[in-house]
């Protein structure tokens, strides 16, 4: 119990204005609560004992919980909300990526893993596609880095829009991106790969660089790798490979297509 109060003692100087009127209105509600059932004991007490000066008895027992109660049922709940809330973003932090909003990298082989084990069980088939931006490094070095986190933030939010609910998508490392199909075959996350590199083809922002007066117009495009269970088994690290290696040939012969 003390752990419990050094904790929430530490989170006071996190609590903001939301918190503060999130625990006043709990602290309100049960305050209120206990000035009702204190009301209902003291009628019942001043019916039983027939206690003349019945006022001065129900306005203790409507002022005494108002006083002792609401101050240290205040604090309490405010500390405690705070901390619900960092907590929260905690979790958050810890399967998000900072940059695009997406799944990270541990999360979503975390993720992988347990619908390859789904897939497993129940016997279905599972596609990823492996999400590569086309010289990503050589973007960097001409348009630095602020373009480069714009063209990752627009790639992103661009297949966001255009997959289903049920797929799982993230940011895998630097420039990929892991796309996870759950029941879908490799010719058909071979389509969808294509549809969605000829949608990445088509992607602009616009960039400044230093020294220059005008916008520079920054095409963004991608190169996939598709696997499927159907050839690399039910495993990670095989299905991961074979993904790899298929965006390995398709990045060396310098050809938008799917491998």
């Amino acid at each position: 119990m003390s752990k419990l109060f050094q904790v929430i003692a530490t989170s006071s100087r996190h609590t903001t204005r939301h918190d503060r009127a999130s625990a006043l209105k709990g602290s309100l509600l049960v305050t209120l609560s206990a000035v009702l059932v204190s009301v209902i004991l003291t009628s019942i007490a001043i019916l039983v004992v027939g206690e003349r000066d019945w006022l001065s008895g129900l306005i203790l027992a409507t002022v005494l919980p108002l006083l002792l109660l609401t101050p240290p049922l205040y604090l309490f709940s405010s500390r405690l909300v705070a901390l619900d809330r960092q907590n929260r973003q905690l979790q958050q932090l810890a399967r998000e990526d900072h940059l695009t909003g997406l799944f990270n990298r541990p999360h979503l082989l975390g993720m992988l893993e347990r619908e390859l084990a789904l897939s497993q069980r129940h016997n279905y088939t599972v596609s990823i596609l492996l999400i590569e931006l086309n010289d990503f490094t050589q973007l960097l070095d001409e348009y630095g880095r602020h373009t480069g986190e714009k063209a990752l933030r627009l790639f992103a939010d661009s297949i966001r829009e255009k997959i289903r609910e049920s797929d799982l998508f993230g940011r895998f490392d630097g420039a990929q991106f892991l796309l996870v199909l759950p029941h879908t075959s490799y010719d058909d996350a071979a389509r969808m790969g294509e549809g969605l590199r000829a949608l990445t083809a088509n992607l602009k922002l616009t960039s400044r660089q230093p020294g220059e007066d005008s916008d520079t117009t920054v095409k963004i495009g991608a190169k996939i790798g598709v696997a499927s269970t159907e050839n690399s088994g039910r495993h990670l690290n095989p299905l991961l490979n074979e993904a790899d290696y298929a965006l390995y040939q398709n990045r060396n012969e310098r050809r938008d297509r799917i491998d």
